[in-house]
């Protein structure tokens, strides 16, 4: 009688490891799951940023090339003035630069 106690109680720790076992064959399976949907989510994410940044990118491109073209005309339309300005800003910034 002693006998059949001992093999009860000798099962059920197989049990609880067995038990212990599928629990963290979940857990990993949950956390691989999880960790790939995060890496999912960064990626698109991070497209969706880049798209942003190209396309401010661009804008701001655009926005340049239109103001050299305006520069572009007002020297065209008014060449000694823009020469002067172009002097005198020269000679200002010479002359914070240099040292006494």
């Amino acid at each position: 009688m002693n006998r059949s106690k001992i093999d009860d109680t000798d099962m059920a720790p197989a049990s609880h490891l067995d038990s212990a076992k599928e629990n963290l064959g979940e857990a990993r399976d949950a956390l691989k799951s999880g960790v790939s949907e995060a890496l999912d989510a960064s990626a698109a994410a991070a497209r969706e940023a880049k798209a942003e940044i190209d396309e401010k990118l661009h804008g701001l491109l655009d926005q340049g090339k239109a103001m050299l073209g305006q520069a572009e005309d007002l020297i065209r339309s008014k060449p000694l003035a823009s020469f002067g300005v172009a002097f005198a800003a020269g000679y200002l910034v010479a002359a914070l630069t240099r040292r006494k």
